[in-house]
């Protein structure tokens, strides 16, 4: 049986490991709650008692999808990963023709520091919108940017001929 002293200064208890375990698992305690073992003449923190190592070795389960918490939602939105979320967004909307080129661009070089971002942070996420956002971005930026450089050449020879 323990003690808990919660984060408002009450405490509350005597309460069961198996009690315990299953407030560790909903968040309402964390490893550095304070916490008085029936034995005990002092107060630890939860992550000490060898009998929630192994509670907190595995990441919180999320109770009501049996997920981790957040993984699910990062991989299919990189929210930990702006620079490869907005380098997507960028890419998608430079099929757009006039606004193609500059947000073709953005989207490249967002796409770049996202894989550097993700490279030094694999739980970020966002590998598949930053190579999106490298593609994508890359063949609208740079194709456009060529295609009004070819324009602007071809008007040039056309009226040096005239």
């Amino acid at each position: 049986m323990y003690k808990i002293l919660a984060s408002d200064g009450q405490e509350y208890g005597p309460v069961s490991t198996e009690k315990m375990k299953q407030w560790i698992a909903e968040a309402r305690v964390e490893k550095k709650t304070p916490v008085m073992p029936d034995d005990a003449k002092d107060w630890v923190f939860l992550e000490t008692l060898p009998e929630f190592a192994e509670t907190f070795a595995s990441p919180p389960i999320n109770a009501a999808s049996g997920a981790k918490s957040g993984s699910s939602l990062n991989a299919v939105i990189p929210y930990k990963n702006i620079r490869a979320l907005a380098a997507y967004y960028f890419a998608v909307f430079s099929v757009i023709p006039i606004l193609g080129m500059p947000l073709g661009l953005a989207g490249f070089v967002l796409g770049m520091l996202g894989l550097r971002f993700r490279a030094k942070d694999p739980a970020a996420g966002g590998q598949v919108h930053a190579w999106i956002g490298i593609v994508l971005g890359g063949l609208c930026g740079f194709g456009y940017l060529a295609l009004i450089i070819f324009l602007f050449f071809a008007t040039i020879t056309k009226h040096k001929i005239h």
